[in-house]
This record gives structure tokens, sequence and C-alpha cells, in this order.
């Protein structure tokens, strides 16, 4: 479920939870203003107000670390890119092979993470993980007995290695990171709140329209919630921009 749609639907069910509470109260009067439990109910329905929002508000703050983190590991690895690429400029012709599966494995990755990217890929690009391995046996490949490689190879290494583990974050970011079971569960608590604000509230338009900007608010709170929840997927995503700037660095 997109972060439109859960928030759409958060909002259809919180003001209908208050048009419901509305409507109980016309229709059971004495029990919405009277009664001897009813402070007491208003005062549970409070507490979970309370645990709604403080759900809410640590559930937004995680998912938008989350979102930030990938967003850091993408500007990570488009920096490790490049140094690779750098340090096989300077080892000379020797390093043009390694170089040019540099550029197509960065270009695999990139339609991977954004496959609305347009980016140029080979007939035989299919694979990320392939293309990591042939890059790999081009750099141990290298003629070790060339002076400009045998001074890089070990930093080339290790560079080649701190690409393959950024690489390896990305996939770990992608994907939900947030349940659909505790989406639900603070929906269906604030559906009681708004239910019991509604029951308590006068039937006016003034009332009905706050409760309903409460209601939309709450919706794009969950909506911000679910679009971070994913950092390459819907309407807010991580800018593929430091990997264009990559991609445009090795075809140099």
């Amino acid at each position: 479920m997109n972060g439109f749609t859960s928030g759409l639907l958060t909002f259809i069910c919180l003001f209908g939870a208050t048009l419901f509470g509305l409507n109980a109260r016309r229709r059971l009067p004495m029990l919405a203003r009277h009664g001897a439990g009813n402070a007491a109910v208003q005062r549970a329905v409070w507490i979970i107000a309370i645990m709604a929002g403080i759900l809410l508000a640590a559930m937004t703050v995680y998912l938008k670390t989350h979102f930030d983190t990938a967003n850091r590991d993408v500007r990570a690895f488009s920096f490790q890119i490049v140094d690779l690429d750098n340090a096989l400029r300077r080892i000379g012709p020797s390093g043009e092979p390694a170089r040019a599966l540099l550029f197509r494995y960065a270009a695999r990755t990139m339609k991977d993470v954004w496959p609305d990217s347009n980016v140029h890929l080979g007939p035989d690009d299919s694979h990320a993980t392939r293309l990591y391995a042939e890059l790999e046996t081009a750099i141990t490949g290298l003629p070790v007995s060339a002076e400009p490689v045998r001074g890089q190879l070990g930093h080339i290494r290790q560079l080649l290695v701190d690409v393959g583990r950024a690489r390896w974050t990305l996939d770990e970011r992608a994907g939900r990171s947030l349940s659909p079971w505790m989406v639900s569960l603070l929906v269906l608590w604030l559906m009681v709140t708004f239910a019991s604000l509604g029951m308590s509230s006068g039937r006016s338009r003034l009332a009905i329209a706050g409760l309903g900007i409460c209601a939309a608010a709450l919706g794009s709170a969950v909506f911000l919630a679910v679009e971070y929840a994913d950092p390459f997927e819907g309407v807010i995503i991580v800018s593929s921009e430091p990997m264009r700037n990559a991609l445009f660095s090795l075809s140099d």
C-alpha cells in the first residue's frame, strides 16, 4: 500500500468515526451527556489518544531517520564509485577494462535502485552481482609487474570491497520497514479517539469542520510515515542525483 492510499484511508476512517460519534450522540443523548461512568470513559479515551500520539511520533521519527540514512548511503556509494574510478585512472591503460566494468556495474545498480532512471545498459548487464564478480576478476588480474599498479593495487582492492559493502547496504535499505499491523493499530486507536470526540461535540458545522481538519492532518502524517518507510519507492524517494553525477564522472 502506497502513502497516498494509506493517508486517504486514514482520513476516511477518522472522519467516518467522527460522524459515527455525532450520530451516536444524537441517538443516545443521555449516554453522551450523563452517566456515572462518562468521565471515566473520557479519561480512558484520552489515554488511548496519548498512546496513539506517542506511537505516531516515534514511528515518524524512526522512519525519517531510516530515510535520511538511506540518503547518506547513496551519497557514500556514489563517492566510493568515483574514488575507485579515480584510482583505476591513475594506473593508466591497464585499468581501462576494469573502469568499463565499473561503469556498467554502477549503471546496473542505478537501474536496480531507481527502475525509472534512464541509463544505458548493455545486453549482458542484467545482474549486478555478476558484473561485480567480473570487476573483481579484472582488478585481481591487473599486471602486478607494472610500477603504477604495484603501488595502487592494495588500495584499489580495498576500495572495491568498500563499494561491495555499500551496495549491500543499499539493498538492506530498500523495501518496507513499516508493519501494516502497526499502521492498522494506530488508525484503530485514532478512530476510538475521534468517535469519542464526535460524541462529546455538538452537531455543528464548526465542530465537524474542525474534526475533519484534524483527520486530514493525521492522514497526512500517516502518508509521510508510509512514504518514508521505503526510501526508493513512492512519491517521496531518495534522490538519484549523486549516482547520476557519479556516472557522468565515470563516463569521462
